[in-house]
Formats: structure tokens, C-alpha cells, sequence
């Protein structure tokens, strides 16, 4: 194998060991950043219901009816601003009609798979469901009584934290090629110059195995066997052996020749 192949592989090898190491690193930041992500996001929106929760249940104290709540859209319109990612900030009754939100499409619309009435939800609890490319989270709203009168309900695109995740994924691999390229081409330099020892030895013994039947001075396969050496090949006995079978096979050839004179 050519100096040039060795180096060609070698390359190959660096390049393809550190898109591996790269690759694993990328992938394993940018699940753990779209997990921190995930709770950050669950976290403020648990803030902003609650918020928007306690506001609208002190009203209901008072004894007014949930569709007839005054300032219920300033209030939705404040907690949307709370967060940015928020699509919608809605106000569903007990049937799970919605009677307010920031969006105004969605009033009148019903939502009978509502979570928080089909899946016994606690009224007190917020929960979160993936609903047709939504992450969506609610939180009931109940009485002085402690009755159920309806929940709120707070709608985020899962593109919006999709997207943040893949520009983190987009900034991190960037910053691997970054860094790995000059480090790819330092650990194959420094491969190189590791190997040129061993290379050279490998070979002086190569040489010194192909000359045997040539009949090579002793002095190469003198310094084949100290090469060899330095790489833990036994070599000194080989070439020995080997000339043990050339002066055998010399020897019966000689006898064939002198037997083919005398037939």
C-alpha cells in the first residue's frame, strides 16, 4: 500500500470518526434543549392559566354567570402577550363551548374531546394534550362551591417549538464543522507523523522479505531484522527458516539436474 493510499484512508477514517462524534453530540444537545424547551414552555403557560384562572373565579364568587363575566377579553388578550408563542388564549363552559378568546373564529366552536370533561381532569390541575399539530393546555375553572363552570384553555403551535429546536440543531452542527474540521486535519497530520516510524519499518522488512529469493546482501536483512524488532516481529527467525527452505529447495533442485545428466 502507497504512501498516498495510506494517507487517503487515513483521511477517510478521521473525517468519517469525527461526523460520528459530531453527529452523536448534535443529536443528543439538541434532545436535551427540545426537552428543557418543552418544560420551559410548560411551565409559563401553567403560569398564565393559573393567572387567568384566579382572575376569572374571583368573578365567579361574586355569583356571575361564566358567559356573563365582564373584561374576560382583556383579560385573554393580556395572558396571550405572556407569551409569545401562544396562537390562542380561549374560555370554554361546562359543555366545552367556547364563550371567549383572542381569537375571535373561535368563538361558538365546541370542543366535546375536551380533556378537561372527557378525561376527569381534575378542575384544578392544568393539563396538556397534541391535538391536530397544537400542543394545547388547560386548566378548569370552579365555584365557590366547588363545582365545575368551565375551563381555559391556551393553544401553542408545536411548529413554533419545533422550529426553535431545529434552529438550535442547525447553530450546534454548524459550530461542530466548525470545530471539527481543524481538529480532523490535526489528528491526521499527527497520524501521519505518529506512523512514519512503524511504516518505515514495515517497509525495510517488506523489502528484505521480497529479496530473500534474490539473494540479498546480509546487511538488509540485517536491518530488516532490527526493524522487525522495533515492531515485535519476529523477524530474524523467519528470515532464517526461509533460507533454511531456499537451501533446501536449491539443493533438490541440484540433485534433479545431476540425476536428469546421468539418465
Amino acid at each position: 500500500m502507497g504512501s498516498g493510499s495510506f494517507a487517503a484512508r487515513l483521511a477517510v477514517f478521521i473525517i468519517l470518526a469525527t461526523f460520528l462524534a459530531a453527529l452523536a453530540a448534535v443529536t443528543l444537545w439538541t434532545r436535551e434543549q427540545s426537552r428543557r424547551l418543552d418544560d420551559a414552555v410548560t411551565s409559563q403557560a401553567g403560569f398564565v392559566l393559573s393567572e387567568a384562572k384566579a382572575a376569572l373565579e374571583v368573578q365567579l364568587n361574586l355569583g356571575l354567570a361564566l358567559a356573563d363575566l365582564p373584561q374576560v377579553d382583556g383579560l385573554l388578550n393580556r395572558a396571550r402577550v405572556a407569551l409569545p408563542t401562544i396562537q390562542s388564549v380561549a374560555v370554554l363552559d361546562e359543555s366545552g363551548m367556547v364563550l371567549f378568546s383572542t381569537n375571535a373564529v373561535e368563538v361558538g366552536e365546541s370542543l366535546p374531546q375536551n380533556p378537561a370533561f372527557s378525561s376527569g381532569a381534575s378542575p384544578g390541575a392544568v393539563w396538556s394534550d397534541d391535538v391536530a399539530g397544537e400542543r394545547v393546555y388547560g386548566v378548569g375553572l370552579t365555584t365557590s362551591f366547588d363545582t365545575s363552570a368551565g375551563a381555559v384553555l391556551l393553544r401553542v403551535p408545536v411548529g413554533a417549538m419545533t422550529e426553535r429546536v431545529r434552529h438550535y440543531a442547525l447553530t450546534l452542527g454548524i459550530g461542530a464543522l466548525a470545530v471539527g474540521a481543524p481538529l480532523a486535519f490535526a489528528a491526521w497530520l499527527c497520524g501521519l507523523w505518529l506512523i512514519r516510524a512503524p511504516r518505515r519499518a514495515l517497509s525495510e522488512v517488506a523489502e528484505a522479505l521480497e529479496g530473500l529469493e534474490a539473494g540479498r546482501p546480509v546487511e538488509e536483512a540485517g536491518n530488516a531484522a532490527v526493524a522487525g524488532s522495533s515492531l515485535g516481529l519476529p523477524v530474524p527467525g523467519f528470515l532464517a527458516a526461509v533460507r533454511r527452505r531456499f537451501g533446501v529447495l536449491e539443493g533438490a533442485e541440484r540433485e534433479v539436474s545431476r540425476l536428469d545428466e546421468l539418465a
